[in-house]
Order: C-alpha cells, then structure tokens, then sequence
C-alpha cells in the first residue's frame, strides 16, 4: 500500500453514519467500522484525516480513515478545534500520558507510555524503557503521521532513541508490510529495567512484540509477596519477570520454560544479574512438552506462574483457544503440590473473563484438582481502559489455590 504524506494536512473529508449506526461511536467507541457509513468506505481517503457526523449531519469525532479496513475510521477527538495533523496535538496527548504514569508509577523509569485507545491515540503503542522507546504503529493513519509523531515523542520524552516493533497481525489486516527496524538515535543489544528491585534485560529488537510485558506488573507484585521458601515454575517466562521476581523475594528455586533460545539465553543473563543464577534452571522447548516431562518426573512445585501468549487473535479462533487454555491450565495443575498456587493469566480480548473462568474449570475436571480463586487482577494502570472502548481491556489473571 502507497500512503501519500500529501493528504497532511488537508481538510478533514465529511462522512456520515448510516441512520441508527450512530450510537455506539456517540457512545465514546473510537471505532468505525465500514458497514456503518452511508456512503463506500472505498471513497476513503487512505490515512487521511475524516469527520464522522450521523446521519443529521450532527459532528462526532475527527480521526484517520482506511477505505482497506473492516475498522474503516479511528476517532482521535472529539473537538472539531483540534488538528490531528499537527506535532502539538501528538505532543499534548503523549505529555498528558507521561504525566498520568509519573502520577500512578511514581520513580519508575520504565513503562507502557501509550497504550493505543486507552490513551486516546488508537493505532499508537509505545513502551519506555528510560530513554530508549519500542514503538507500534498499528493503523495506517499513524503510520502516515510517522514523522510527525518522532516529532512529538522526541519534544514530550527524554527519549534519545526508538525502535519501530511494526510486526503485530494487525499491520496485515491494515495493508501494512510487517517489520521491525531502527527509527532514531543509536539502539542499544539490550536495555536494562527495574521492576520491584529485580533488574531485567530486555531485548527491544528481536524479543517477544516490545522486548517486555508491563502489564502484568501488579500481579507479578502480589506474587513475589507471597513465595519466601517456595519451589517455583515459571512458564512462558519470556525474560523471566515472574520467576526471577519469586527468587529475588526469597522463593527457593525456579524452573523456567521458555522456548526461543536467544530469551532463554537472556533468562540466564538476568538470573545472573540479579544474583539469582544458583536457584534458576532454564528449560528451552515447548512449553506443553516440558511440562508433560515434568508431570512424568513427578516433579511438583508450591507455585506454578503461568502466562502465554494470545491464543485468539480473532473471535473466530476464540473456541480453539478456550480448549488450549483448558488443556495448558489442567498440565500446569497437575504439577502444583496440594496447597499451592497457580498464578494464570489470559492476554486474548476474544477471550472473556468468564469463558476463561469456565476454561478454569474444564482444566481443574481434567486435571482432577479442587481450585479456589482467591485473586483476580487485570492489566496494570500505564495500561489504562477506556470505558467506552471494551477492546482496551484484554488482560484477565487469576490466582488459584489448589488442594
């Protein structure tokens, strides 16, 4: 697809809703979707910039359009004042996130600094690790507004450089070619974070979508609380943030599964970084297949951390992942000692809580396991949601206690 930087900055195009199909996007909904205009959404300008009004002719919002795209308009405001072609309004909108996290994660210098509709800029994904950001531009609007939106990460932050992470499905469903490339400044191997005193290399060009997972980071707190003395297993670690965080609060061993080597090889790096290595064994394969050897071992842990990554990327697929669910918890149950914890967890929006919950419960059947949920929590708060917009909240966690 051929974005063309002529469309900047020129006046927003009228489209109107069909009669009726205005009430979730008057709602607060930043989504259009193609089917609720009047008119063809292959009319569209690609990238460029509409105003959605009803079908009164009565504004709405003003975003950028797709004509390629099932979501065919993305509603960055709603004042008809604002230039969403400007670096001031990127500036603005990351400012006032950056302001929201030096509030609510307070000496933390690394961090989710946009989290797309949860910050008001649909398409917009950025992770601060100090100053070096991993970013995702998820939309073809924002991918039109690229220098713009240097501009104004580069005038809000303290950020000396970025790497663009453009590889996530949703590029394919926009016409986007999938990538991961240098964007500005010098890109370090790795760069090191702190996450309630555990130190952490991450690797922001070639790990697992940004490099890191913030969003579990209040439960990863509530966990390492609640470990001194315990045998742990940390499954799809990733870099090991569950089970390095368990060592570092006195946990007495982990075992991790993870099966790219080159993370594998970071999980070592950090174990030993943090002091830890003489209680941490790194397994490299999948996961299912480590944890069935285990199983045959009889190996069994006090606390299992079990944290994959989406299995329904699509509502289509979301019967496929709630059996692969059921099947992965009822393996991890088998190897939790009588009285242990399974700290569980569901990145998959197509996956509701309470299908999860009754994924749970299929996995405690098959496993032959009482289980109590003794915690729910959710993704952490640089992780905002917008009310109005259910697709920002994604993360579901439970913590079960199992006799």
């Amino acid at each position: 697809m051929t974005l063309d930087p002529g469309l900047l900055g020129q006046p927003p195009i009228p489209v109107r809703l069909r009669a009726g199909a205005e009430h979730r996007v008057a709602g607060g909904h930043c989504w259009v979707f193609s089917n609720e205009l009047a008119g063809h959404a292959r009319d569209l300008p690609v990238g460029g910039a509409v105003d959605v009004l009803d079908a009164n002719g009565r504004f709405l919002g003003r975003g950028t359009a797709n004509p390629h795209s099932l979501i065919a308009v993305r509603i960055l405001t709603r004042r008809p004042d604002e230039d969403i072609d400007s670096v001031d309004f990127y500036a603005a909108r990351i400012a006032e996130a950056q302001a929201l996290r030096a509030r609510l994660l307070p000496g933390r210098a690394s961090y989710r600094l946009i989290s797309s509709e949860g910050d008001g800029l649909p398409g917009l994904i950025v992770d601060r690790f100090a100053d070096v950001l991993a970013v995702q531009l998820g939309t073809v609007g924002m991918e039109l507004r690229r220098d713009l939106l240097e501009a104004a990460l580069r005038r809000a932050t303290t950020a000396t450089a970025a790497v663009l992470r453009n590889e996530a499905p949703a590029r394919s469903l926009e016409g986007l070619p999938r990538l991961s490339a240098p964007w500005f400044g010098t890109i370090p191997e790795r760069v090191l974070l702190e996450e309630g005193g555990v130190q952490l290399w991450a690797d922001v060009v070639g790990g697992q979508k940004t490099g890191f997972f913030f969003d579990q980071a209040e439960n990863r707190a509530f966990a390492h609380s609640r470990v001194a003395g315990c045998t742990t297993l940390d499954v799809y670690a990733n870099t090991g943030a569950w089970g390095l965080g368990a060592l570092r609060h006195r946990a007495r061993s982990c075992a991790f599964v993870e099966i790219n080597p080159a993370t594998s090889a970071l999980i070592t790096a950090n174990a030993a970084q943090n002091g830890v290595a003489d209680r941490a064994e790194v397994h490299t394969g999948d996961a299912r297949a480590v944890m069935e050897g285990l199983r045959a071992q009889g190996t069994r842990y006090d606390v299992v951390f079990l944290d994959p990554p989406a299995f329904a990327k699509t509502r289509a697929k979301a019967p496929v992942a709630l059996r692969a669910y059921a099947q992965i918890n009822a393996l991890a149950m088998q190897l939790v000692a009588p009285g242990g914890l399974l700290f569980t967890s569901s990145c998959s929006y197509h996956v509701h809580e309470e299908r999860f919950l009754d994924a749970v419960r299929e996995a405690a059947r098959l496993a032959g396991r009482r289980v109590r949920v003794v915690r729910r929590g959710e993704q952490a708060p640089d992780h905002p949601v917008d009310p109005a917009v259910p697709e920002s909240r994604y993360l579901k966690h439970l913590v079960l206690h199992l006799s």
